[in-house]
């Protein structure tokens, strides 16, 4: 029997289940439902127990931090009442790049190389930052050189405009780490609409205050999503309903889902990633723009390890456990490099020490061909280069490859290649019939990221309210939400 509802939105991760509140908080009387394929809430969010000296404690596998300039998950926690930890950063941080996989260590934010390669460095994310400010996130391609961007990968742009091998393999290790691809599988107008995203590239790759690795969420980001579900109630979720079919009418829509169940409704939100749209079938057809921007922005390749210790031996031994490698000599035949690309120092706010190291790019797509036992042995040895071998006596470790999550296929973000850029705008955010479009991915404060996926559901459930409660949104809504982050006295 067909149910009828107002909106039925497709995936209950962040953005989704923002999507709901912010549609029930203007408009409490609307039917609002939730289908998620999975067997669980919270998309790319995912908090696991691990074992410590003194019992256990919580630990994120997914989406990891939040900071002041993520003002839309910020105010998000908030509410709930969720408290941060700051990152830990005091004491050496390691840096493993050239050749010779030499380790070397420095104290401030600024890493060990010679002269001419931190001045290259600093000119590349200049030069970057500058780019990325003329970039409009509501028609990336119309800025001055967008087409000639969007033509070439990031490698290229790199190869061209950089000077020295060690600060290109810098910038090439730190990029792997924040979106889990290689330089050459990225569009270089899709990468400056990433940074003007973050409002700058500074944001995204440091935990300093006001950064994007500014804080951990105390008892792991998974209850984000667990108390945003609380909120809305078990009625308004169906699990386990992987949506198969979308059909559309002049005013309506009906959403079939693989158990043969079929939801009728006057709007759909599809908040889940580009690659996961792409297996959905639509009558009629997405729109050719659509259908093309999806076969371009395929999800990104990465692994998070969370080791758990009885005690943080890094730091008594003077280090802040941040490393940043191009995982140096590789310990197994078959694989070109050590596993690890970055690492931080993971201890919970209850005092509980841990690592998380993580795995991305190409590194992972050889390590996935290991058994456990070796790859973990791997990471292990490869973590024994900065911090001795005490990283072999831990507690517990956990290890998750986000392809292996079925409605989801990667993490941390779908990203563009070259020449998707001119399909963007339109293919990403722009609404289909009944059909709206939310996830992170469609974000334009911080894509790719918790904050982002908030905003994004908030921009869709403003869409929908705009066509059925147009008396419920305010000018200052539009505004707050699109409002980027200022800096304190800026």
């Amino acid at each position: 029997m067909e149910e009828d509802y107002d909106v039925v939105i497709v995936g209950a991760g962040i953005s989704g289940l923002s999507a709901a509140r912010y549609l029930l908080a203007k408009d409490s009387n609307l039917n609002i439902l939730l289908l998620e394929a999975a067997d669980r809430v919270g998309g790319r969010t995912f908090t696991v127990p691990l074992k410590t000296e003194t019992g256990t404690d919580s630990w994120d596998l997914g989406a990891h931090w939040v900071g002041r300039c993520q003002t839309h998950i910020m105010k998000l926690l908030e509410e709930f009442d969720i408290k941060t930890h700051p990152q830990y950063l005091t004491g050496r941080k390691f840096l493993q790049v050239g050749k010779d996989n030499s380790v070397k260590s420095y104290m401030s934010d600024i890493p060990t190389l010679s002269l001419l390669a931190l001045l290259d460095l600093d000119r590349a994310m200049k030069r970057i930052e500058s780019l990325a400010k003329e970039v409009d996130q509501n028609d990336p391609l119309s800025c001055k050189r967008g087409k000639e961007f969007d033509g070439m990968t990031m490698e290229t742009y790199i190869n061209q405009t950089m000077w020295m091998a060690e600060s290109k393999e810098v910038m090439e290790v730190a990029l792997r780490g924040v979106l889990g691809v290689e330089l050459c599988e990225i569009s270089f107008l899709y990468f400056l609409t990433y940074v003007s995203a973050a409002g700058g590239l500074k944001n995204l790759v440091e935990a300093t205050p006001y950064m994007a690795q500014e804080y951990t969420v105390q008892g792991g980001c998974y209850q984000i999503s667990l108390r945003m579900a609380e909120e809305l109630g078990d009625s308004r979720i169906k699990l386990r309903e992987p949506v198969t079919l979308i059909t559309q009418s002049q005013d309506t829509a009906v959403v079939t889902t693989e158990s043969g169940k079929t939801y009728k409704c006057k709007k759909v939100v599809l908040a889940i990633p580009p690659s996961q749209i792409a297996k959905i079938n639509f009558n009629p057809r997405l729109p050719p723009v659509k259908r093309e921007l999806h076969k371009r922005m395929p999800v990104a390749n990465y692994a998070k390890v969370v080791i758990t210790y009885k005690k943080t031996f890094w730091r008594e031994d003077g280090s802040s456990g941040e490393v940043v490698t191009n995982g140096g000599p590789s310990t197994e035949s078959d694989c070109t490099s050590g596993p690890l690309c970055l690492v931080f120092d993971d201890t919970s706010a209850s005092g509980n020490p841990g690592l998380v190291a993580f795995i991305a790019g190409y590194q992972l797509v050889e390590w996935r061909q290991l058994n456990d036992a070796s790859r973990k042995s791997s990471v292990l040895k490869c973590l024994a280069q900065f911090f001795g071998e005490q990283v072999h006596d831990y507690i517990d470790y956990a290890e998750k490859d986000w392809e292996a999550e079925p409605y989801v296929g990667g993490a941390p973000v779908c990203v563009a290649g070259p020449g998707a850029m001119k399909y963007y705008t339109v293919g990403l955010r722009e609404p289909f019939n009944c059909i709206h479009f939310a996830g992170t991915e469609t974000a334009t404060i911080w894509t790719g990221y918790m904050s982002g996926a908030v905003q994004a559901g908030h921009r869709a459930a403003i869409e929908i309210l705009l066509d059925l409660r147009p008396q419920t949104v305010s000018g200052q809504d539009l505004i707050d939400n699109n409002k980027p982050f200022k800096l304190p006295n800026t």
